[in-house]
């Protein structure tokens, strides 16, 4: 199964990651884990041009995967959108948590909390 697989899992870790922000203007969203638990690196997750999301406030480990055909259309008729394939994407193992978006991107480094992304600054951060 490659990454771009419906139903693939993309990413998987175990540390905690936290809802760090989301930019109207861009449609962007940033999920962090920062480096104030071992390992001494920060994860940055970063989705662009948001359509709908449902996030928790906070992940204790985050498995990201690609949905399939089917929970496409489920989220699609629950809420009232247009969900294409290829752009939703499971946090976690249900659709209790996810992203419609385009694919989403990741880095670590070893930058501070409040240091900008890898990604660029985001309105609203320094």
């Amino acid at each position: 199964m490659t990454p771009e697989s419906t139903g693939s899992e993309m990413f998987r870790s175990d540390r905690y990651f936290k809802v760090w922000q989301y930019a109207v203007g861009h449609r962007r969203l940033l999920l962090r884990s920062s480096r104030d638990r071992p390992p001494d690196t920060r994860i940055d997750i970063h989705f662009a041009n948001v359509d709908l999301m449902l996030l928790r406030p906070s992940y204790d480990g985050l498995i990201i995967r690609r949905a399939d055909d089917e929970e496409c259309e489920k989220v699609g008729l629950d809420y009232g959108v247009e969900v294409k394939p290829g752009r939703l994407f499971v946090l976690g193992g249900d659709l209790r948590s996810f992203v419609v978006s385009a694919p989403p991107q990741w880095h670590e480094d070893e930058g501070a909390m409040d240091d900008p992304s890898w990604f660029g600054q985001m309105r609203g951060t320094r």
